[in-house]
């Protein structure tokens, strides 16, 4: 900051800082959007198996065991 008068010095550290600002704005936007596809291919890998392809994995309970009922469903409503 040498060699300008005390304006100039002025606006060039505003200048850095507003550098600095939108660098680290940048940086988090950045490590937003990392998170979020780290996210959503963890969520696709844990629904859906493999990506690439063949059959998906808890498509069906008879195959997979979950979601077997307890009772009959006419014995839920009946009264």
């Amino acid at each position: 900051m040498s060699g300008g008068g005390v304006f100039t010095d002025i606006l060039a550290a505003a200048g850095r800082i507003f550098e600095v600002m939108v660098e680290g704005h940048w940086e988090t936007v950045g490590m937003l959007f990392d998170s979020l596809g780290k996210g959503t291919m963890r969520i696709n890998r844990n629904a859906y198996g493999s990506m690439g392809g063949g059959s998906l994995r808890g498509s069906s309970p008879e195959v997979s065991g979950y979601a077997v009922p307890t009772k009959e469903v006419e014995s839920k409503f009946a009264k």
